[in-house]
């Protein structure tokens, strides 16, 4: 009631403050220190990894088809091609040579394995360089010198990287199936490719600091709904130009008849 008796006209504005603050326990620097304290910095949700995934189908030229000389067997297989065995004009050691062409020219020399009717031929290695196709052709050819030449199915995965634009650059996975006898009316040979946004992963030799803080600006760059669309809709044109690329390179590699092409959904790496 004293300090309130000696408040003078002039000192209104000051001594009140002064009364407000008393009662809270706080001084002037303390209240703004607290007021300071209180504002967070807005937290933006990190951008999921999501994934691209497409599939070529190629029937080649130049096959064969078996099917049952007499009986029903006969009829089925000539009227609806149940019984029928469809036989590609490429042998697996010619198929190879071709696939390892357009594997070459499309710079996807990082392989992760080959394998010969589900035998493992090459595998990848932990201390290998980067580029390991030469040291692929050579345990595959290896591989066929010393069998009878009967294989039939081949299987081959290698990895590879566009070179675009940062926010539209893909790590490739691709996939490479062959069978030289299979069932009619299928395409002897299919490319799976899965593409992945390379700015959404961890960039070699990056501390796990260095990518959350990196994964936190784009998240800040990308806060809404039309930008992250806009910066999807960039992967998905260059993984609709890889694929057209590969289709290209496979039908100047192979006597192709008919390409089917097919993009997936999208999907996202929990």
């Amino acid at each position: 009631m004293a300090r309130l008796e000696r408040i003078a006209v002039g000192r209104v504005s000051v001594d009140l403050l002064f009364l407000v603050l008393h009662g809270a326990g706080l001084t002037a620097g303390e209240s703004c220190l607290e007021a300071r304290r209180t504002v967070k910095p807005r937290e933006y949700r990190p951008v999921e990894v999501f994934t691209l995934s497409g599939r070529l189908g190629l029937r080649l030229k130049g096959g064969l088809i078996e099917r049952p000389a007499e009986g029903v067997a006969h009829w089925l297989a000539s009227g609806l091609g149940i019984f029928s065995k469809q036989v590609e004009r490429y042998t697996v050691g010619e198929f190879l040579e071709r696939f390892f062409r357009f594997l070459r020219d499309t710079r996807l020399q990082n392989i992760l394995m080959v394998e010969l009717d589900y035998n493992p031929v090459y595998r990848d290695k932990t201390n290998k360089t980067k580029d390991d196709l030469s040291d692929a052709i050579t345990a595959a050819r290896k591989y066929l010198s010393n069998h009878n030449g009967a294989e039939n199915k081949v299987l081959i995965s290698a990895l590879g990287k566009t070179k675009m634009d940062p926010m539209k650059d893909l790590h490739l996975t691709v996939e490479g199936q062959y069978y030289r006898k299979h069932g009619f009316g299928k395409p002897g040979l299919e490319l799976r490719v899965t593409g992945i946004p390379s700015v959404l992963l961890p960039r070699r030799k990056e501390t796990k600091i260095d990518y959350k803080a990196r994964q936190a600006g784009l998240a800040r760059r990308l806060n809404d709904a039309r930008k992250l669309a806009s910066f999807r809709k960039g992967c998905e044109k260059t993984f609709g130009v890889v694929l057209r690329d590969y289709a290209a390179h496979l039908e100047g590699v192979f006597d192709v008849d008919l390409t089917e092409k097919q993009v997936s959904s999208w999907g996202s790496i929990p």
